[in-house]
């Protein structure tokens, strides 16, 4: 999973609710079959997305994916509309913080640290 930096700086909810929300993150980011990056804002506008998108493998080994808008959700079956988007989720991964680098971040916001 790639976060944009402004999920976790974004205050949602209450103090205590936050720090809950960044825990979470840091107990997800320490799970053996997980990883957790952070795209830090310092990327400026090298991202190569700018809104949620999920990228599935179905049993057959075909690609689906799902992305977001506030007007609607769209599903993708076809190859040939997945593929880039599946190249464009590489390319923000390989630009994004590594695990420990992501999950210190996170640990800094916890304590306050900006």
């Amino acid at each position: 999973m790639v976060l944009d930096e402004s999920c976790l700086r974004r205050p949602v909810g209450s103090p205590a609710t936050m720090d809950g929300q960044l825990a979470r993150l840091v107990e997800f980011a320490a799970l053996p079959n997980t990883v957790l990056q952070i795209a830090p804002f310092d990327r400026g506008d090298r991202r190569p997305l700018s809104l949620p998108l999920y990228v599935l493998t179905m049993q057959n080994r075909s690609p689906v994916s799902y992305a977001e808008s506030a007007q609607r959700g769209q599903l993708e079956r076809e190859s040939a509309a997945v593929v880039p988007l599946l190249t464009a989720y590489h390319q923000l991964q390989a630009e994004a913080l590594s695990q420990a680098a992501s999950a210190a971040v996170i640990e800094q916001l916890r304590k306050g640290t900006p």
